[in-house]
């Protein structure tokens, strides 16, 4: 019995032993010099575009997209015959809706106020300086206006049907937002 003690004991030692041994030469890996970021230079990959540079004034998040171009794809190509404003007096709080034939222009009712319709585009996608409709459903209505008030260029951009709120038309007296489209 004293034999398969010391063996026991013995056995147990030569695992202490080697399971230290591996312990050190891993202690030895983990010891090497460690590279600090401050030694590595990293120089940075832009690979996106540069956004075009923004606009100043009441909307300074908006892109300055003025040499953007807009594509209208032959399937959405006079599918649409008019598109439908709502008009909101913010000081009489009265609504209104005013039905106008895409590329005509239409005077807001006792203002100075006038509005040219553009482009529309049911499916409206923005990729980069490009717009475009990626089908002819409603998926994301948008028409290009320009707003006159008393002759002089107030508003130039993109009233969106679903988001009105997105880079609105801002004036003291008028909202006005897309509501809905009238198919050819």
């Amino acid at each position: 019995m004293k034999h398969i003690n010391y063996f026991i004991l013995l056995v147990s030692l030569m695992l202490f032993v080697s399971c230290n041994k591996e312990e050190s030469n891993y202690m030895k890996e983990v010891n090497e010099p460690v590279i600090s970021s401050a030694q590595i230079e990293i120089e940075p990959i832009d690979e996106s575009p540069t956004p075009p540079p923004l606009r100043g004034g009441a909307h300074d998040d908006i892109p300055d997209l003025s040499g953007a171009k807009v594509i209208v794809p032959d399937m959405v190509k006079g599918k649409w015959k008019g598109v439908v404003f709502m008009l909101e007096d913010k000081i009489s709080h009265e609504i209104t809706e005013h039905t106008v034939t895409i590329g005509d222009e239409w005077t807001v009712p006792n203002s100075k106020l006038k509005v040219k319709t553009g482009t529309f585009l049911p499916d409206l996608l923005i990729q980069g300086t490009i717009f475009t409709s990626v089908s002819n459903e409603l998926k994301n209505p948008a028409v290009n206006v320009t707003i006159y008030e008393d002759g002089q260029q107030v508003f130039t951009g993109w009233l969106f049907s679903l988001f009105p709120g997105m880079h609105a038309f801002e004036h003291a007296q008028f909202a006005i937002t897309l509501k809905d489209v009238i198919p050819s």
